[in-house]
């Protein structure tokens, strides 16, 4: 029974459960009918709710340090760009001979 606990999220039980309640009081005759497709659905509902969170928690935010560093390395490499286009290549060196 542990291993449902990693399959099943609490909040789609929650929500099922007081889908199920709400037709026990309002429709009792269709709860029969409506309990197995409840119970079919908490595992693919539960993984798309897992999902959606493990999405959301998953793009931690670029610390300001670490963007700081990346803006200073790209100057760098501009610089270093432009020394480059400035030198002769090996291919104008042996035409100009």
């Amino acid at each position: 029974m542990s291993i449902l606990r990693y399959c099943l999220d609490r909040r789609v039980l929650a929500l099922l459960g007081l889908i199920a309640l709400a037709m026990a009081l309002f429709a009792p005759r269709a709860l029969g009918a409506a309990l197995p497709v409840l119970l079919v659905a908490a595992c693919p509902l539960s993984m798309v709710v897992m999902a959606i969170a493990m999405s959301r928690s998953s793009t931690p935010a670029v610390p300001s340090s670490s963007l700081e560093s990346m803006r200073t390395e790209l100057t760098e490499l501009a610089e270093r760009q432009r020394r480059l286009e400035g030198e002769p290549t090996v291919a104008e060196t042996n035409a100009a001979r």
